[in-house]
């Protein structure tokens, strides 16, 4: 049950009477109709805690629709903001946006006020910006689950960046794979569903863009290079947080019955079925050899200057190959 908050600016009552029912939404909901799902209601601000065991994801995995490719890509819509709104949007109404939210969750040691000493948010009231009055966090420190890593977060011009809220299921990436086609108000609940953000080391939110556990949409419509999947995929370099991180990339693609690529979803099945026998689901050294081939593969063969490249390469090869050929037959008729 959502609770209202006792006071809401006018933008925030606008967009509460249009989001509320997104905000009650299930564990579950459809692409078609988020506030209606077959599981229970769970409150806005706990779905993030409704990341499912190694099991019960490789159960909802194969339950997945069939992938529907976006047929061009989304700078023709208007991009992020064009496609699901201004970023971080209080879309529960309870006047503090989406951001200040996910790290009060995820960092430790928060404090909510530019004074001396450490403040929580009830003797911080009042004290904060604009988009979170009475909850910004001002600094706090983040364990790092992508990384391993401990950093320090400051809220600030030149500091606030080595902290970032991750879409766990990319923004482009949910475009590129259903969300083109999907209600505004339902883009607008998954670019802000706790369970589908992670606070996380900026350079490591950079590196990852917006990929899925294996293919990467890349290119424009414009350019002529549009593809919804494209290698080679990104993964967590802590492999401690694989397992996690598969559960609740597919529970996210679970909740809004979100179509993957053959790619991907093989990649998914393998680590949750490592990580629900007990393992940590990272691959093994052949797989990793063999996946790491694969990728390069299609990579080359999505580039058409790649292509051409490694069709040059294989030439020169060959042609190598047959020159040295000539001149052994040669060296072994003069020697008997």
């Amino acid at each position: 049950m959502i609770t209202l908050p006792q006071r809401l600016s006018p933008l925030a009552a606008l967009l509460l009477a249009a989001c509320l029912p997104l905000a009650a939404a299930p564990a579950r909901a459809s692409a078609e109709d988020p506030a209606q799902g077959p599981t229970a209601q769970v409150a806005w601000d706990d779905r993030g805690d409704q990341v499912l065991g190694p099991a019960e994801a490789l159960e909802a995995l194969e339950a997945l629709p069939q992938d529907s490719p976006a047929p061009e890509s989304w700078g023709q819509g208007g991009s992020r903001k064009g496609w699901f709104g201004e970023p971080w949007l209080d879309v529960d109404g309870d006047a503090c946006d989406t951001r200040n939210e996910i790290l009060a969750r995820d960092l430790v040691d928060a404090d909510y006020s530019r004074a001396p000493g450490l403040q929580g948010p009830e003797e911080a009231a009042g004290q904060g910006a604009s988009v979170c009055p009475d909850a910004t966090v001002w600094t706090g420190t983040l364990h790092d689950p992508y990384t391993g890593q401990t950093i320090a977060f400051q809220r600030g011009q030149e500091t606030s960046a080595a902290v970032q809220i991750d879409h766990v299921v990319p923004l482009n990436y949910l475009y590129a794979h259903g969300a083109w086609a999907w209600p505004e108000r339902t883009r607008l609940l998954v670019a802000n569903d706790p369970l589908n953000l992670l606070a996380v080391d900026g350079q490591a939110n950079q590196s990852k863009g917006a990929c899925g556990p294996a293919t990467c949409p890349i290119g424009s419509t414009e350019t002529g290079s549009w593809q919804t999947a494209s290698g080679p995929g990104w993964w967590p370099p802590s492999k401690e947080f694989r397992c996690h991180y598969a559960q609740r990339f597919t529970s996210v693609a679970s909740a809004y019955d979100l179509g993957l690529p053959d790619e991907d979803r093989q990649a998914l099945r393998s680590t949750l079925s490592d990580c629900a026998a007990g393992g940590d689901g990272a691959p093994s050294a052949i797989q990793e050899a063999a996946g790491t081939a694969e990728d390069l593969g299609r990579t080359i063969l999505s580039s058409p200057w790649l292509a051409a490249l490694a069709a040059l390469g294989a030439l020169v090869l060959g042609w190598g190959l047959i020159v040295r050929g000539r001149r052994s037959v040669r060296r072994r008729r003069r020697w008997p």
